[in-house]
């Protein structure tokens, strides 16, 4: 079959008399064989002079080739609407991109070209109708600047043209779609009438659809959920058709947009387009939100890519923030682990870089890529096509969040996701390797531990899954408000899985404030006798065929203007015991249910309390069977542990990752000394394996020894640099 791509390979120049056989120009590259990327942020707002006039595509590319870039992405569109490559009818300042197109091609460096669909500045002043627009005609504005176009408005076909245009000058290897969407639909999207698009042509697919006028305002839930699939469905649909043309002119090229994988199930992306889609791609910015997203994606089994920004605004450690275009550079070392987060995961790290209106590029913002990039490269023959080894996994009810959605109120914007992020904060810091599994597709077995957050309203076939999950002698970690609620989010008298878990429902704390909670000799391990503290309120439970694990007790009092215990402190100290039992364990078949009636994971994410981190992890150490890798780490290490087949295609070679967060914690200047922690001691059970690895190899990690002791594989290693990975082979 001849493509597009062949049919006008000679048009951007790849001859043999350019120095480059046609052959091997067009050869295909592997994108899950490229960990790491710049995602090259040309921002032409019309008050800069010179745009694009310095801008050198033979110098930006080498300086690529020597950082060990794996992929270049580059913008052709932006959302003010200037063009980087000449499209037909719009302002093109100066072409950025054919030429480092070509360049890019020359070096062996694949090239993904970028397209914002959903904002576009100059074309809202050409042709003002094509706008979206609230009820009263005013534009709605993205980011508090830039115009929305409207998916079924003649924007639409202008899209698809400009796609075709872009595809056949550049013929890139990918095409990555941003702002896909419409106000009220883009990433989660938004149920809030106000957001929903209000042009004539909306509201005339409104009535055709619904048969009514479109609401401009709305406190029924089932009018909010009609109005976000209105916009939602424009979404689906431009999608759809820029990945069917694109594939059109060549099936191979890689296609993604941001948000797919990660968002998919929230905002109702089809599987037909999914499955259009070949890599998929979300934003995160500190490392452990990063982990959060890289857990999820990897999940789902498709090559992936975090994209994650190059400059920062205020960097607390582990946390940088800002803007993808804030030109103030992030630190090597903080980069070093977000790169290490998301290659021990098996995926891709994009990173922002910023050149500047009129084209000049620091060549010292790409040497302080340099750590990084090659720092993946060289770990990459371990890291590539790497699958995680199923032992613990926190799963995420991603229905339960969808059925909140539409009903108004003050609830959290994500709940759920907010009780799941916590979760896996503390297990990350428990040094404990777990996987991050939606609620549909939990695998029948093969996981010893499984934790569920705050899942208000699951599918009735939930329960069932987990149920069967626990008879054959899984633990499951059961949170807050999970089965409270009924399907169409509101609150039920008692929990719809009470006999699962073992207890009643019976109110929530009068003290919504602070809560404590004292842990039984049982759980409490080698923490002090000393109560835990919640700053929030609490469930009130009573057993029936669950057993206390930890007891709530209330503050002495109510916290007044007149009644403290320190004037800054806006809860008083802990009171006696009430009875009311906090944690429960409930035995079902081989397996238990363990349910803590508080929001624990919302409060480590919100506060990262140390003590009720320990609790989780002690629970998982306490009541579930042995993990697949047991390790003995300092605090500070995240372990990933993956299989990957072997380079002769036989047998499953392990890769076990330890990454030093500490790294991203110091946050020093160029050339700092990032610390080295250790020792660290694993064991893997070889059974698990199911072969006798014949020895260790790796790198990133000082003095490595490794021994039997039966079917026991034991690895000392005496220091971890950034980012240690140890192969079994």
């Amino acid at each position: 079959m001849t493509t597009r791509r062949e049919v006008l390979k000679a048009s951007i120049g790849f001859t043999a008399a350019a120095g480059l056989p046609v052959e091997g120009a067009l050869a295909r590259v592997d994108p899950a064989s490229k960990l790491m990327a710049v995602h090259t942020m040309v921002e032409m707002p019309d008050w800069a002079p010179d745009l694009g006039t310095k801008w050198d595509p033979k110098r930006y590319v080498q300086l690529c080739r020597e950082a060990r870039v794996g992929i270049i992405e580059m913008k052709t569109k932006n959302e003010v609407g200037n063009a980087m490559m000449p499209y037909r009818g719009r302002p093109c300042p100066h072409d950025w991109v054919t030429e480092t197109r070509q360049e890019a091609r020359r070096a062996g460096i694949p090239f993904v070209a970028y397209y914002n669909i959903g904002l576009d500045d100059w074309m809202a002043r050409q042709k003002p109708e094509w706008c979206c627009v609230n009820a009263k005609g005013e534009p709605l504005i993205a980011f508090g600047a830039y115009n929305w176009m409207c998916l079924r408005s003649p924007w639409r076909d202008q899209v698809l043209d400009e796609l075709g245009q872009m595809y056949d000058r550049l013929i890139p290897d990918g095409v990555w779609l941003d702002l896909v969407g419409t106000p009220n639909s883009y990433g989660l999207g938004s149920y809030d009438p106000a957001l929903a698009c209000c042009c004539p042509h909306c509201r005339q697919a409104y009535r055709r659809r619904y048969g009514t006028d479109q609401p401009v305002a709305s406190e029924d839930p089932a009018i909010r959920q009609r109005l976000h699939d209105h916009g939602n469905q424009a979404r689906v649909e431009i999608l759809r058709d820029a990945a069917k043309l694109l594939r059109a002119r060549d099936p191979g090229v890689w296609l993604g947009s941001n948000g797919s994988g990660f968002y998919d199930r929230l905002n109702g992306t089809p599987e037909d387009v999914r499955e259009l889609i070949t890599f998929n791609s979300s934003e995160a910015k500190p490392h452990r939100a990063i982990s959060f997203k890289a857990k999820s994606m990897w999940a789902l089994g498709k090559p992936y890519q975090v994209h994650s920004y190059g400059g920062f605004m205020r960097m607390l450690p582990g946390d940088a923030v800002g803007t993808w275009a804030a030109w103030n550079l992030i630190p090597s070392s903080y980069l070093d682990v977000s790169a290490a987060v998301v290659t021990a995961h098996g995926g891709r790290l994009s990173v922002g870089v910023n050149p500047l209106p009129d084209g000049t590029f620091s060549a010292d913002e790409m040497r302080n890529l340099h750590s990084c990039l090659s720092a993946a490269d060289d770990r990459a023959r371990w890291l590539t096509h790497l699958k995680s080894v199923p032992d613990v996994a926190v799963v995420y009810d991603w229905q339960s969040e969808v059925t909140l959605f539409p009903l108004p109120g003050k609830r959290p914007r994500l709940p759920v996701q907010q009780e799941a992020n916590g979760l896996h904060n503390a297990l990350l810091e428990a040094g404990l390797h777990f996987d991050v599994l939606n609620s549909d597709a939990i695998p029948p077995s093969g996981y010893r531990a499984l934790l569920l957050g705050n899942a208000l309203c699951p599918k009735p076939e939930l329960l069932t899954t987990l149920r069967a999950y626990v008879e054959a002698g899984g633990l499951l970690v059961v949170t807050g408000q999970t089965s409270l609620c009924g399907p169409d989010g509101n609150p039920l008298p008692n929990f719809a899985w009470s006999d699962f878990l073992g207890v009643h429902f019976r109110g929530v704390s009068p003290y919504k404030e602070a809560n404590y909670c004292w842990l039984g000799d049982e759980l409490r391990g080698e923490a002090p006798a000393y109560p835990l503290l919640f700053l929030t309120e609490v469930l009130e439970v009573e057993c029936t065929t669950a057993t206390m694990l930890a007891e709530l007790a209330y503050p002495a009092n109510h916290r007044s203007r007149h009644v403290f215990t320190d004037g800054e402190t806006p809860y008083t100290h802990f009171g006696p015991r009430t009875g009311k039992p906090l944690i429960t364990r409930n035995r079902v078949g081989k397996g238990s249910v363990v349910y803590i009636a508080a929001p624990i994971g919302q409060e480590i994410g919100l506060r990262e309390d140390p003590w009720l981190k320990y609790t989780i992890a002690q629970i998982v150490r306490k009541f579930a069977a042995p993990g697949v890798l047991e390790s003995d780490l300092p605090p500070g290490i995240q372990v990933v542990f993956g299989a990957k087949p072997s380079e002769r295609g036989k047998t499953p070679v392990h890769v076990i990752s330890l990454i030093n967060l500490y790294t991203g914690l110091v946050n020093g200047p160029w050339g700092s000394r990032a610390p080295r922690v250790g020792p660290a001691r694993l064991r893997i059970d070889t059974r698990i394996l199911g072969r006798r690895p014949s020895g260790v190899q790796s790198i990133g990690a000082d003095d490595v020894r490794w021994t039997y002791t039966g079917d026991r594989l034991e690895i000392t290693i005496n220091e971890v640099g950034h980012h240690a990975v140890l192969a079994l082979v």
